[in-house]
């Protein structure tokens, strides 16, 4: 019978053998044997997403749905993976709940109304409730607090399966939502034709929304990286992935490090359960002797990561894809609680206000704590008023959220 030490060193020698490979089901399709061939293995995680299709009554499921989905979601959660992983972040994506035949474990939810009245303004509400519905009667099926809610395409006068649309598609909180059609299937990703390019404006988009629904915000990338890496997925990618270069900025990959689905297995964090909000003071914009923009403030040291963002005015959700995305924020070594993060004008070069000197601009710290808890502070100047001397506040506020 073997002692305790030797169940320890055993143990011991599991844990540093490198995860297993991916093995692709046998039932996928070739195309996504062919996409998944240089699949890399992820992390095991603690929480996994929850995947529902809904359907309201006079429709059913888009025929081969699971498999569909299924594909088109191990995908995507390779694409987040291989990125966290460029990002130093490890082999870490969404955790996916698991079928024993290799498929997605998706959620059927039948509506109680009419598949129309689940429209797409205002329709999640609908949606959201009755999936709460199913939830309350299967907790087992609720792996975590983010929700990814498919929608069979409207068939009507204006929608079809060759022009999808009419239901819910888009991100509130930490749910998100995207709709299926018949040809929702990954073998057209790349494909330079109608039905690729509808992929990708459907597909780009499922990996947008889903990426708000795991908490991130809008952010573009710098001059420099956008050059060599393309269009970050948060900016303007969901009308670029499969088609061209499309990857996700360092800032985003911060915020996943802390977002419930990526956290390792055996990471009991409670997560969202803060209320200790990072306090800023002390904001303060000069002109550096190199031409750089030095962003400086004080803050209470409670958070794991922070970003910082710049953009044009306005600020409204929905207009800020331009905001240039930075992760080297630095402590003053000298001073504790002194941050400061160096934006050169050739990385935002983009940017109106650095082109013309005229309008608004804005930066936003993002600060993420332990339990993926997030909050911001805003400051708002006039891009004419920046100088070496100071830059005089618009505005400055503080908010819960990205």
């Amino acid at each position: 019978m073997k002692n305790n030490k030797t169940y320890m060193i055993a143990a011991l020698a599991a844990m540093l053998l490198p995860a297993a490979a991916v093995e692709i089901p046998a039932h996928f399709s070739d195309a996504a044997k062919a996409k998944l061939a240089d699949s890399i293995a992820l992390e095991p995680t603690e929480h996994k997403l929850n995947v529902v299709y809904f359907v309201g009554q006079g429709y059913e499921p888009v025929a081969d749905y699971e498999r569909r989905i299924s594909e088109l979601l191990v995908y995507l959660q390779q694409f987040y993976g291989k990125e966290m992983q460029r990002n130093g972040q490890g082999a870490r994506s969404f955790g996916l709940n698991m079928l024993p035949n290799g498929n997605v474990d998706i959620q059927l939810v039948r509506g109680k109304l009419p598949h129309t009245e689940y429209k797409y303004s205002g329709g999640h509400g609908k949606v959201r409730a009755e999936v709460d519905e199913y939830y309350k009667a299967h907790p087992e099926k609720n792996f975590s607090q983010h929700l990814f809610i498919l929608t069979p395409t409207f068939l009507d006068d204006e929608y079809s399966d060759a022009n999808p649309g009419g239901v819910p598609f888009y991100g509130v909180g930490k749910s998100c939502y995207a709709l299926d059609y018949a040809d929702f299937d990954l073998r057209y990703l790349g494909e330079d034709t109608p039905k690729g390019h509808l992929l990708t404006k459907w597909f780009g988009g499922f990996a947008h929304e889903l990426g708000h629904g795991l908490n991130l915000p809008h952010n573009n990338g710098t001059v420099e990286e956008t050059k060599a890496l393309g269009t970050p997925l948060m900016g303007a990618g969901n009308y670029t992935f499969g088609l061209k270069p499309t990857y996700l900025t360092k800032a985003t990959c911060q915020i996943l490090d802390r977002s419930e689905t990526f956290a390792p297995a055996g990471d009991k964090t409670a997560f969202y359960t803060t209320d200790d909000p990072v306090k800023v003071e002390e904001p303060k914009l000069v002109l550096g002797a190199d031409g750089a923009l030095v962003y400086s403030f004080r803050a209470t040291p409670n958070f794991k990561h922070v970003n910082a963002y710049i953009q044009d005015a306005p600020f409204a959700v929905n207009e800020d894809y331009d905001k240039v995305s930075f992760t080297n924020v630095e402590q003053d070594p000298a001073t504790p609680g002194v941050y400061s993060v160096r934006i050169p004008m050739a990385s935002i070069a983009n940017l109106s206000g650095v082109k013309d000197s005229k309008g608004e601009g804005g930066i936003d710290l993002v600060f993420v704590q332990q339990d993926g808890t997030r909050y911001s502070h805003r400051v708002i100047f006039k891009w004419a008023d920046i100088s070496v001397k100071g830059t005089p506040f618009i505005e400055v506020k503080a908010f819960k959220g990205c």
